[in-house]
């Protein structure tokens, strides 16, 4: 691990101008095994408790984020999990399980795959903090940090309340950045390979999430340079429209909603996210197909010619508050009729071909299309895409202090 240094201001002021704060950041101490204390976002494989029960063998007793949150998986035992995660989070502060390496950002590389001529396929982020005051959820905003769902208020209460008792956060929000030339992860890639120093960390992780390094940045003329390159996103974004929430939309408006009950608490103002090109190679967007189920069999043809579903190329944007129109007057004949969300295209197809079922699916999400659309429409309709399989998701590592 690099050694603690204070950041020069100039740069600092030139990151605050585009929403990004330098964070402290907390990881495990040295000689902590990193592949047990990583640990997969709380909102996937929530329907695999036979996942979360072989992360708990691998873990056993040593340190781990396990211990740090609450898989969705295991919602059902939250009066009883609660109280153990927060105590869980003082002592892991206060014994030095969680040590603090000081300001900087973190450069982060993580092979997701392999490429067609067997080279690593690697997802490039960069760890860094973003000021809440920047970022809106509501529909129609002109933030420099959007939302692109729809964000459910019913699920916040409950978010709020977890980061309001927590001394420290551990990020699984995946934030794009409208980079069309990849320009900030070649300047990332040209500082690690001059840099020529050790890794903060270089490890697998567990159950198939791949490999993972990452890259303490926190020199100022490295600063100085992310900050141009954020300067020329800046000129370039349409509306001002500088970040685009992808993953985690309720946990970052959770967050802001925290920091506007806690004005007093200056470190609330952020949160901490991983910035990522929505133009990176290793970056996977998957269309989720749809599935309308327990049809009358006989009414499928109108269905098709009332939803538009003949034409050539159907939009998901389009369609989606259609379909939902069309269902609520539909279930007055067929009150069973239900719509699902599929990820896989075959699986859509083959339930598809089940009687009184009707499969919707997409050859592609157009990631090119992903900062228009929210432009256009003010947010994406629910499950119009997925950032990666389940395994690509974020794992919680790096930390920080919230109050």
């Amino acid at each position: 691990m690099m050694n603690e240094k204070k950041t020069s201001a100039g740069p600092l002021k030139k990151l605050q101008r585009f929403g990004i704060a330098v964070p402290r950041v907390m990881l495990p101490r040295e000689g902590a095994d990193l592949s047990k204390f990583a640990v997969i976002a709380c909102d996937q494989h929530s329907a695999e408790p036979a996942y979360w029960e072989e992360v708990v063998r691998t873990v056993g007793d040593a340190p781990s984020a396990l211990h740090l949150m609450l898989p969705e998986a295991w919602l059902s035992q939250k009066e009883e999990l609660e109280p153990k995660i927060v105590e869980s989070m003082n002592r892991y502060v206060s014994d030095g399980t969680l040590c603090d390496i000081g300001e900087g950002l973190i450069y982060i590389r993580r092979q997701v795959g392999v490429k067609e001529d067997g080279s690593p396929l690697y997802r490039h982020g960069l760890l860094a903090a973003i000021d809440l005051d920047r970022y809106e959820y509501q529909v129609g905003n002109h933030a420099l940090i959007r939302a692109t769902e729809a964000t459910v208020k019913e699920r916040l209460p409950e978010r709020i309340e977890i980061r309001q008792k927590a001394p420290i956060e551990l990020p699984h929000v995946l934030v794009l950045l409208n980079d069309q030339q990849n320009a900030l992860t070649a300047l990332l890639e040209e500082m690690r390979q001059k840099a020529d120093v050790s890794p903060l960390y270089s490890f697998d992780l567990m159950m198939d999430g791949g490999h993972i390094e990452g890259y303490q940045i926190n020199e100022a003329d490295q600063l100085d340079a992310i900050a141009s390159v954020f300067e020329m996103l800046y000129n370039q974004a349409e509306d001002g429209f500088l970040m685009a929430v992808g993953d985690g939309n309720h946990s970052l408006a959770a967050a802001k909603e925290a920091w506007k009950a806690h004005p007093d608490n200056p470190l609330m103002r952020y949160a901490l996210v991983e910035l990522v090109s929505v133009y990176d190679e290793g970056l996977s967007f998957h269309p989720i197909h749809r599935l309308l189920m327990h049809l009358d069999p006989a009414d499928i043809p109108s269905i098709k010619e009332t939803l538009g579903l003949n034409e050539a190329s159907v939009d998901l944007q389009a369609l989606q508050p259609r379909m939902d129109e069309w269902l609520e007057k539909y279930r007055e004949k067929c009150p069973e009729a239900e719509l699902e969300y599929i990820h896989g295209r075959q699986e859509c197809l083959m339930l598809g071909e089940k009687p009184g079922n009707l499969a919707i699916v997409f050859d592609r999400f157009e990631r090119g299309s992903f900062f228009e659309t929210v432009l256009k429409n003010g947010i994406f309709v629910r499950k119009s895409f997925s950032l990666g399989e389940a395994r690509e998701k974020r794992y919680y590592l790096e930390s920080r202090k919230i109050r």
